[in-house]
């Protein structure tokens, strides 16, 4: 990394094929003008090289018939939201264009000495690129920063084309974006941004929206780091891989794709009428040097003492202990299929002899409440509970009189913040939390000195977009003077296993962590997604499918609304 100065700002170009953008492409440039001094300062514009002047007769010989499908489907039937037609001039009116023709090359297109000269006399700092082919040559070091590029798909899985389409006909349960700076090796850019998400396997428009719209804000938070940190990528090569390059599916292909699409969106209509999450909690005797060992460690369900709802209509989930004299105060979500909504309840837990109390309601709202997460701080009981719904994260304290949570404070207002942590940390206050837009993929961090501080965000954020271990997964540890994240891993299921994330760096303006173990549930289980630590104890919380008539009938009135 070479050290750079842009607190200045900074101005980039956009490589197009026409003045007519997707959505999401306005999407990005709309995001990076929201970045203070960053500018659009000019529109390089591929010129048109049409086959309108053939004979009509050598057209339709030389139409692609072996992919008709496929193109039938993606002109007429697919439409994401994304590719909507937007006017890039209605966008950005007084900025500069240049036409181009690039010269080809086999595959690839290069620019002449004078159209790399005219780029260059407009001083950009990088590119962002929405059309022309592949790119080589001069035009790839033109800027300072480099040529930026998207590519929607794992590149160390699925390169070319259709984008979010393979993994669906794969069967893999995780897609992918990328954002890299182009080098002269195909396919092997510099990676400035990638994101992992759950396959949304009944719908490849779906799917596709979603690798989108979850990436648009990626250049606009390179350019947030550049300025902030002062640093950038200055190596000439980026990833290597080997993954196969796949092209427009053929008809016989296109057609199996079909039927895969029709049997997952029967098999996702019926579990959602049939098939619902039923967790429950439970506490065990462990220490985080258990779970850190080297050997795989396993919950043995005969040592654990359980809290269970009273049928299927109802679950407790999201666990957390905190010691109080000589018993365990444990608050968990309460949660009812009837109103779809989660309160906070509590319960104390003797060790001696693992016994519980009669549980009790700690609090209730209009709005869901899950997640709460506990500290102590100044002599009192703090609870943090996901309050995203309510579009806040805020404080309650402990009433051990009333066995009540009473407000305490507010430390953020308009946000939807999931599964919000504390963690003080080298004398400064960080808060994770995913986003309300990507709850299992965006982890955000926001930080300040002193709890009763302003919070501000990470300059990274969202610091990872991962759906295998991003959305926090119970309270942080130390071991060995070393900092522990617990966090989900939802790429088959939601809460499917916890990864448990070693906190390399953390500070203001940088985040690094390294996952060093995980945590599969127990046997005859298929979830586990939240740990929490106190003393010699661990509670936590485990998931089974089943079938609730609260959630059936909710669902069914659902589908017949949207039908309607």
């Amino acid at each position: 990394m070479n050290p750079i100065d842009y607190t200045g700002g900074m101005k980039f170009a956009i490589m197009v094929n026409s003045m007519q953008l997707q959505k999401w492409q306005a999407e990005v440039i709309k995001s990076l003008m929201n970045v203070e001094n960053v500018s659009p300062w000019l529109i390089v514009m591929k010129e048109s090289d049409n086959e309108k002047g053939q004979n009509i007769f050598k057209r339709l010989l030389r139409y692609p018939w072996q992919n008709i499908l496929f193109k039938l489907y993606y002109r007429y039937f697919l439409k994401p939201d994304n590719f909507k037609a937007v006017n890039l001039l209605d966008l950005i009116p007084n900025v500069p264009v240049i036409k181009v023709i690039p010269r080809k090359k086999k595959i690839s297109e290069y620019f002449s000495d004078e159209e790399i000269e005219r780029i260059k006399s407009y001083e950009v700092d990088f590119i962002i690129k929405f059309g022309f082919g592949i790119l080589k040559g001069d035009i790839l070091s033109v800027t300072p920063l480099g040529i930026w590029s998207f590519h929607h798909g794992d590149e160390q899985k699925y390169r070319g084309v259709p984008p979010c389409f393979w993994e669906i006909f794969h069967n893999d349960p995780k897609t992918a974006a990328i954002l890299q700076r182009l080098t002269e090796k195909l396919d092997g850019g510099v990676i400035l941004r990638k994101g992992l998400f759950k396959t949304i396997d009944h719908s490849w428009k779906a799917n596709l929206d979603q690798a989108i719209y979850l990436s648009t804000d990626w250049p606009a938070d390179v350019c947030r780091e550049i300025i902030a940190q002062g640093t950038f990528p200055d190596q000439t090569e980026g990833v290597s891989t080997t993954a196969p390059v796949y092209k427009i599916p053929g008809n016989t292909t296109f057609v199996i794709f079909l039927l895969k699409l029709l049997a997952n969106k029967i098999s996702f209509h019926y579990n959602e009428l049939f098939s619902c999450e039923i967790w429950q909690a439970g506490i065990i005797k462990a220490r985080t040097a258990d779970i850190l060992s080297g050997l795989q460690y396993e919950i043995d369900l005969e040592e654990v003492d359980c809290l269970r709802a009273k049928n299927n209509d109802f679950y407790i989930a999201d666990g957390f202990a905190i010691r109080d004299s000589d018993r365990l105060l444990l608050m968990y979500e309460d949660y009812t299929y009837n109103s779809r909504k989660g309160h906070i309840s509590g319960i104390w837990f003797n060790e001696r002899d693992y016994s519980f109390t009669q549980p009790f309601k700690l609090l209730e709202e209009t709005w869901h409440l899950s997640y709460p997460f506990i500290l102590r701080y100044k002599g009192e009981i703090l609870v943090m509970p996901e309050c995203k719904d309510h579009k806040k994260v805020e404080l309650y304290r402990f009433d051990i009189n009333s066995l009540k949570l009473v407000p305490y404070m507010t430390l953020l207002d308009d946000i939807e913040a999931v599964d919000p942590t504390l963690i003080f940390h080298q004398n400064h206050w960080y808060l994770f939390f995913t986003s309300g837009r990507a709850s299992n993929v965006e982890l955000n961090i926001w930080h300040a000195e002193n709890l009763e501080d302003q919070f501000m965000p990470h300059v990274l954020n969202p610091v990872k977009s991962n759906i295998g271990n991003s959305r926090p997964a119970g309270s942080f540890f130390y071991l060995d003077g070393k900092l522990y994240r617990p966090s989900q891993d939802c790429s088959r299921s939601y809460g499917g296993r916890i990864i448990i994330n070693e906190v390399k760096i953390l500070n203001e303006d940088s985040f690094l962590e390294m996952a060093v173990n995980v945590l599969e549930p127990p046997k005859g289980f298929l979830g586990l997604h939240n740990l929490s630590f106190a003393g010699d104890s661990m509670m936590f919380d485990v998931k089974r499918m089943g079938f609730s008539r609260a959630n059936f009938f909710y669902q069914l009135k659902r589908k017949a609304r949207l039908i309607k």
